[in-house]
């Protein structure tokens, strides 16, 4: 795993009450990560997820390229951070860039519109997705679903075959 990241997390909400109350503190983050191009130019919701962010928590809200280019630098090896993508094509893009990621989990997908593939029950992909989800698994990267941190872990590995 990249130097500091302790968690890969997709969730369309980006940082709200979930991760920011359950999944940042279960990790012990220092950093709390949204990957989404649009949010990291969009002033607006860059002020709502600071305001999310828990407090004593550093909160870095970047497009996929810079995140890649930090990690790959080593920029965040001194630190704990909590990743946490809106989309699976965020998380994509990092896989392509080279950045190691054991494991991704799927907390929250439920945005796409028109034909979907159901892995769990807040868990609705696109085919588009589904297929980078496939690549991802094919490269070694265990694919989850787990809404909270208290929630069993559901390895998503059997439908991605």
């Amino acid at each position: 795993m990249a130097a500091g990241i302790v968690h890969f997390r997709v969730d369309d909400r980006m940082l709200h009450g979930i991760v920011a109350t359950d999944w940042v503190p279960a990790y012990n983050a220092t950093r709390a990560m949204v990957i989404d191009g649009p949010a990291s130019t969009n002033d607006l919701i860059r002020s709502g997820l600071k305001m999310a962010c828990p407090g004593g928590v550093a909160l870095s809200v970047l497009a996929p390229e810079k995140a890649a280019e930090n990690m790959k630098a080593g920029k965040y090896a001194s630190q704990r951070v909590f990743v946490v993508f809106r989309y699976i094509k965020s998380a994509y893009a990092l896989f392509q860039a080279g950045i190691e990621m054991p494991q991704l989990n799927l907390g929250n997908v439920t945005q796409n519109k028109g034909e979907t593939i159901t892995l769990d029950k807040t868990v609705r992909v696109s085919p588009e997705e589904e297929k980078m989800l496939k690549e991802m698994a094919a490269a070694g990267v265990k694919i989850t679903a787990r809404f909270r941190f208290s929630d069993p872990e559901t390895d998503l590995g059997t439908h991605l075959n």
